[in-house]
């Protein structure tokens, strides 16, 4: 019995959930109740995937993107209809409260029974499936637990949430005035945030797009019907003493919201009754979800390799040809993080502002492996990485024209080889020396090789791990170094910008600036024999340090 128990219980439930009802069988055993003791390993192994405790889930860049395309697409088609909704939905609530005091009359009862209350629905369902209603607005249905209702929040959610990344509780405080784009070039939306202020509310924007100002418009205006029906049964329960000032007023203050409760049950009592009058975005096990069918996602291979990159810790949990494991508020909010970073629309200050962190590192930790899924992205990508290697290439052959063809003068060890070299094939009458596809042939096989120094001129080194910038002041020049013209004069103005930072430096005549200052002059005073190497004229330096230690 045991084991038909557990095979019933693997992967049903989340680690908490699984915990609790491990220790109530444990509980059990010590009352000597029962048999069985249950140890972590077998309670463990009960936990559904993706229930834990671990970072929120980064979706997939082509299921984002399908994500955004259909909420928005849903937001814009609805939105004409939103006032025909709030209107049909208190149509249904007039009709089926009158006809439910009929039936309770015409039974001679205060309430119905199970079978007397799904007999009543029937009905309802039948009379109401021949409204015109049902014909005027696509696709839609009534629902008095505010079914079809509920899956118009959700969208709605979805899209304010992907479009902003606030947090559950803050998208719950906005409602259709909380859009504004008067006074900036990008639209905002603002809410409630009690996040790291010790449960004070505190009145915060973040940006957003336009399309948010239809989300909530449609949120808040197709449920009009549910939040005026909802205040009028809240009114009755005050002045008949059903509820204190306090619940009174928090529960209207939930109504503000555009995302409110869309289940109205018949009984008034178990209306004004509820916890929170806000929606409810709960799915299996109980917990926060979104994920619906209608949102109609298929992962493909490519789409679960992208997945498992970005999300280490739930390899596996996606599936090619299934949906998503999990769509909670706060994985829309990690999505939207990921989605910024890799495709290089922010960086961490942005992440910061945008998601109200106080501390940048939490930033970088929702940012998580976006950098290398872009990287891996641009790798898998043949025709982009065949142009980057084209370009790679086209700019080597520059580089060798420009020091075989035409450059007059060369210096540096590698340089002063080339030059003679040079000079002897001329000697011959060559006009060319070398030609760009002998150069690019050259180029491709490996045997020429070459890269642009910061320091001005070129090395021809594969395998270089000289600083050039710092040891061509303190070692001996590099056997691989190329100096053109055109870097010669490049280093003829960094001599010039040296020289006046170092009697910017100077004229302070502080003696700890001494060791830059002797640094400064010997770099400056090392680029000088390539300067007359390539006769540019220039004057000498030889400015004294004003404050030297004793």
């Amino acid at each position: 019995e045991w084991k038909v128990c557990c095979k019933a219980l693997l992967r049903t439930g989340c680690e908490g959930t699984c915990r609790q009802l491990a220790s109530t069988v444990n509980a059990l055993y010590k009352a000597s109740l029962v048999t069985r003791h249950v140890h972590k390993r077998e309670y463990t192994k009960w936990v559904t995937p993706d229930t834990g405790e671990g970072q929120a889930i980064a979706l997939p860049e082509a299921i984002h993107v399908s994500i955004l395309k259909t909420v928005v697409k849903f937001v814009e088609a609805y939105h004409p209809y939103r006032h025909q909704i709030s209107a049909a939905m208190d149509k249904l609530y007039t009709y089926q409260d009158e006809m439910f005091n009929a039936e309770l009359k015409a039974l001679n009862v205060s309430t119905l029974s199970e079978k007397q209350m799904a007999t009543f629905r029937t009905r309802m369902s039948n009379r109401t499936r021949k409204w015109p209603e049902l014909k005027a607005i696509p696709n839609f249905s009534f629902h008095r637990r505010g079914d079809w209702l509920g899956t118009l929040l959700r969208m709605c959610f979805i899209c304010v949430g992907l479009f902003s990344a606030a947090r559950k509780e803050e998208l719950l405080s906005m409602n259709k005035e909380s859009y504004d784009d008067k006074f900036a070039a990008v639209p905002k939306v603002s809410g409630f945030s009690t996040k790291g202020n010790k449960g004070e509310k505190v009145y915060t924007t973040w940006n957003t797009a336009p399309i948010a100002k239809l989300a909530l418009e449609l949120a808040f205006d197709a449920t009009q019907a549910s939040r005026k029906y909802s205040l009028e049964r809240l009114s009755d329960g005050y002045q008949k003493g059903q509820l204190t000032q306090d619940q009174y007023n928090a529960k209207r203050q939930d109504l503000e919201s555009a995302f409110i409760s869309s289940d109205i049950p018949y009984d008034s009592e178990a209306l004004i009754n509820k916890t929170s009058l806000k929606y409810k975005i709960v799915g299996v096990h109980n917990r926060e979800s979104l994920n619906m069918k209608v949102l109609n996602i298929t992962a493909t291979a490519e789409d679960v390799g992208e997945f498992n990159l970005l999300n280490p810790d739930r390899i596996g949990s996606l599936k090619v040809g299934g949906g998503l494991p999990r769509l909670s508020p706060h994985d829309l909010r990690r999505s939207f993080v990921v989605f910024m970073v890799k495709n290089r629309l922010g960086n961490a200050l942005t992440v910061k502002y945008q998601l109200k962190h106080r501390n940048i590192n939490m930033s970088n930790w929702y940012a998580n492996y976006c950098e290398l899924a872009r990287t891996n992205q641009l790798l898998m990508d043949a025709q982009l990485m065949s142009e980057v290697e084209e370009a790679i290439e086209s700019s080597a052959v520059d580089a060798w024209d420009e020091i075989y063809n035409l450059s007059d003068t060369l210096s540096g060890a590698e340089g002063e080889r080339i030059a003679q070299n040079k000079a002897e094939r001329l000697a011959q009458g060559e006009e060319i020396v070398m030609s760009r596809s002998e150069l690019l042939a050259l180029v491709r096989t490996g045997d020429k090789s070459i890269v642009l120094l910061p320091t001005g001129g070129y090395c021809t080194n594969r395998n270089c791990e000289r600083l050039c910038s710092l040891m061509d002041i303190v070692e001996a020049p590099c056997k691989h170094k190329i100096i053109t013209d055109k870097a010669a004069k490049r280093l003829s103005r960094e001599r010039d910008n040296l020289i006046a930072s170092f009697r910017a430096i100077n004229d302070m005549g502080d003696y700890a600036n001494e060791l830059i200052l002797d640094a400064r002059k010997k770099k400056i005073q090392s680029i000088e024999p390539t300067l007359v190497k390539h006769s540019i004229p220039f004057e000498n330096f030889n400015d004294d340090i004003k404050a030297v230690w004793p």
